[in-house]
């Protein structure tokens, strides 16, 4: 059986406002395609949350940590 939750994390920097690593996509991207990939595998979006961290002043992390929820083919969600 597949596991009851899942997390997932994507993040994206950025060095004086330009992207770090050019041609990955904009983090709302990447999250995208996290979550279609798992909604295909049975999960569903639980929560998220997005952190931002400037570590240098002309530098930025923006991150994404999920919880996905496996709901299979269309049963409820663990816990109601």
């Amino acid at each position: 059986m597949p596991l009851p939750f899942i997390v997932a994390e994507v993040s994206k920097n950025w060095l004086d406002g330009h992207e770090v690593t050019p041609g990955s996509g904009l983090l709302a991207e990447q999250f995208e395609r996290v979550l279609i990939t798992n909604h295909a595998r049975g999960y569903r979006l639980y929560r998220f949350q997005l952190h931002r961290m400037m570590t240098r002043p002309d530098e930025m992390n923006e991150t994404i940590i999920a919880v996905f929820e496996y709901v299979g083919d269309g049963e409820e969600p663990h816990g109601g």
